[in-house]
């Protein structure tokens, strides 16, 4: 029998949250095969909060509230409300395919149409709370329900209904200025690209929700000459110098850290390679780890990763314990040793035992058919924090500026 997911009726960041753990399973070379997502996360929303890899284009964030807001206008109950805005984001994919017939990477849904699970209002739904689109914090379907009691409302209002949603009666379940922005004639005319006054306005979102991040510092900092997708990582930033000094310390930090992982992967995937008794593959990993030898562990020396755990917990995501402990044994192991990892029995254990402790009887170490999934390499991708996220959100909020 497949596995599958029943949604519970949780807030929309947990529910971004494990649609960002289904995109790493259909996606196995970049799968977390060593269980440090937890602190990639928490890095993450420090930098880009509200980015997720799951989004694709900025203009979605505009798009769902003026679908959302003509369903409610409509009076839609809360049972029906589902429905109804599944068929609505269907139509709004069948029109944007008609409008962008050569942007594919933008368009959610573009092949699934009609049999898509996973439509653009879920994907983007914790965003839409996090930067202050959306004036509650509920999940969807409360959303529905809240909807459909503030209609009610509007001609009996007991005291009860009166105390408990009166300012979202007062403000409406969206930022006011949102339907405002909404384009004659959408979604017939929908198109992906913002216009100067969407991308103003996510400007002022931005720095309202959170006008310490990095997302809006580079924003605010940026000029109409910045290209932000010249940029490999974000500490190789040309403004980095100037970035506020909590962001300069953290991402030193993820500079290190990123090495520091990229060994223990190359390490994993060589002992499978030896698993598999690929002499090919032994080779590739076994050379590409004793170049990590020569090329990043240095970076690590005078490291403080009782440090590192602090930044990570500023913004208070908890790491779990067995997390810290894998990444500090693997720490302590690297600057013990420093070269020679492929024959280095403790750190071979480890790295071996973390596996299987995330895995347990679908390890890779144990599981043959598990194994044959491995495909060569996997979860070797460099930690780039979101930041390819973020800037490609960058870059189309700052096209929307030079627009008139």
């Amino acid at each position: 029998m497949g596995s599958s997911i029943t949604w519970l009726d949780h807030d929309g960041a947990a529910r971004d949250r494990s649609l960002r753990l289904l995109s790493f399973f259909k996606a196995p070379e970049s799968r977390d095969e060593l269980g440090i997502g937890s602190v990639r996360d928490a890095i993450s929303d420090q930098l880009f909060p509200g980015t997720s890899t799951i989004h694709t284009r900025l203009r979605y964030f505009f798009f769902i509230p003026w679908l959302y807001i003509e369903i409610e206008a409509k009076g839609t109950t809360a049972s029906r409300f589902p429905a109804a805005g599944r068929e609505a984001e269907i139509r709004l994919m069948t029109y944007l395919d008609k409008n962008e017939p050569s942007d594919a990477w933008g368009i959610t849904g573009r092949r699934s149409r009609s049999e898509l699970k996973r439509l653009p209002s879920s994907v983007y739904w914790a965003a839409l709370g996090n930067w202050g689109f959306r004036t509650h914090s509920g999940s969807q379907q409360q959303h529905f329900a809240i909807a459909e009691r503030l209609k009610t409302t509007k001609t009996v209002r007991s005291k009860r209904i009166e105390i408990e949603y009166e300012s979202g009666e007062q403000q409406g379940l969206w930022h006011p200025e949102l339907k405002k922005l909404t384009p004659k004639g959408f979604p017939e005319n929908a198109q992906l690209a913002l216009t100067r006054l969407e991308s103003e306005f996510l400007l002022d979102r931005w720095s309202r929700s959170h006008s310490d991040s990095l997302l809006t510092w580079l924003a605010v900092n940026s000029s109409p000459q910045d290209n932000f997708k010249e940029v490999n990582a974000i500490w190789e930033h040309p403004k980095f110098a100037d970035f506020p000094d909590r962001y300069k310390t953290l991402l030193k930090h993820c500079r290190r850290f990123d090495a520091l992982i990229q060994g223990a992967a190359r390490l994993y995937n060589l002992q499978l390679a030896r698993l598999e008794q690929r002499e090919d593959l032994i080779k590739k990993h076994g050379d590409a780890l004793i170049e990590w030898e020569n090329s990043e562990v240095h970076l690590l020396e005078g490291w403080s990763l009782a440090e590192f755990w602090i930044s990570v917990g500023e913004n208070g995501y908890m790491v779990p314990i067995r997390t810290q402990d894998f990444v500090t044994r693997w720490f302590a192991l690297v600057m013990e040793k420093r070269s020679g990892f492929g024959s280095y029995r403790p750190a071979l254990d480890l790295i071996e035992r973390r596996e299987r402790e995330l895995k347990g009887g679908r390890s890779r170490f144990s599981n043959k058919a598990a194994r044959a999934s491995w495909g060569g390499e996997a979860g070797l991708n460099r930690l780039n924090f979101r930041w390819s996220i973020a800037q490609s959100m960058l870059g189309e909020w700052r096209e929307g500026m030079k627009r008139k």
